[in-house]
């Protein structure tokens, strides 16, 4: 739960040259040498989700616990007496009743990692060579860096219909819910 900029000078500690996660595969002696985290592109992108997960799960984890806490006792009592067991009150009773906790933390999930901003920001600034470039480090680069401020806005414009998209889906599946 801590401010995304914090995460991500963090992991941008951590994973460097002589950073934890390198000196502790060397101890390990699973690397011979140290990786390139965020000066590979792949492992860059792969050191970006690791972060953005982290900085996700937590929002998502009090998401889920608020609805688990909202279904009452007594539904778990009463499958019990009717010989239900953890399994089959999991599957038949627990997800049902979370289903629109899960649909709206998987909706708000894809809405802030698609429009993450400041971590690709701090970490690597959209490189190497454009490899960890999203659409909002690009709509940035395109208008305060290049100065071409049409096509930033147009970036994030399509940025904009990308996320209208993902919320009229969540719309249409919860209404049709009801």
């Amino acid at each position: 739960m801590l401010p995304v900029t914090v995460t991500a000078l963090v992991f941008k500690f951590m994973y460097a040259d002589n950073g934890i996660i390198n000196t502790i595969l060397l101890n390990l002696h699973l690397i011979k040498e140290p990786l390139g985290w965020l000066l590979d592109g792949k492992m860059a992108m792969v050191g970006l989700i690791i972060a953005n997960s982290w900085v996700g799960i937590p929002f998502n984890m009090l998401l889920l616990t608020t609805g688990l806490n909202e279904i009452p006792a007594e539904i778990y009592e009463a499958s019990s007496i009717d010989g239900a067991n953890k399994i089959q009150q999991l599957f038949r009773l627990t997800i049902p009743l979370l289903k629109q906790t899960i649909l709206s933390a998987l909706v708000l999930g894809f809405v802030l990692t698609f429009k993450v901003f400041d971590l690709v920001y701090v970490m690597t600034g959209g490189g190497p060579v454009d490899s960890t470039e999203v659409l909002s480090t690009y709509s940035y680069k395109l208008s305060f860096q290049m100065f071409h401020f049409g096509e930033g806005a147009a970036v994030a414009n399509v940025l904009f219909v990308c996320l209208l998209a993902v919320a009229l889906v969540y719309l249409h599946v919860s209404s049709s819910e009801e």
